[in-house]
């Protein structure tokens, strides 16, 4: 993958992630209150509660909103992009990470809506998931390329 292809590439993962936000990730029906005056609702019938990025929250070890981790999977796709540059000399580690970060918390909330009789998958979810794999696949597709590059100068090395 050259660096204008990857470029573009994330910058679509950013756009992803933008339009990820308001959009619905995942929409709970037969929704229960807990507590308080919940009882009283609850014989109404089901609610149904659309989750969007803003106001929607992931649990993983620990609470998480999703607006958040959208910004993580950003930050992934900026690092990435200034790691390109000659400007700045961005870690590798760093880049694994946020990517692997954004990527693992957004994939969770898509198993979550999978998995559950109770939820459906929204267009959000599917973007943000986007937004969170193209980095990872990028940092892959640079580091074989690397691999590649380096294996070939070995070889030219070798046969002089």
């Amino acid at each position: 993958m050259t660096q204008p292809q990857k470029n573009t590439a994330l910058a679509a993962a950013i756009v992803a992630a933008l339009l990820s936000l308001p959009l619905t990730w995942m929409t709970i029906q037969n929704a229960e209150i807990q507590g308080g005056f919940g009882n009283m609702f609850n014989y109404l019938g089901g609610m149904t509660i659309n989750v969007t990025g803003l106001n929607g929250n992931v649990t993983f070890l620990f609470k998480t909103p999703i607006w958040f981790i959208v910004c993580i999977a950003i930050g992934a796709s900026v690092l990435q992009l200034m790691a390109g540059s000659k400007s700045f000399a961005i870690p590798r580690f760093a880049q694994w990470a946020t990517a692997i970060i954004a990527t693992t918390w957004i994939g969770l909330a898509v198993i979550i809506a999978i998995s559950s009789d109770k939820a459906t998958l929204g267009i959000g979810a599917l973007l943000g998931l986007l937004s969170a794999i193209i980095p990872m696949v990028c940092l892959f597709m640079s580091t074989s390329a690397s691999e590649t590059l380096s294996s070939a100068d070995k070889t030219t090395i070798g046969d002089q």
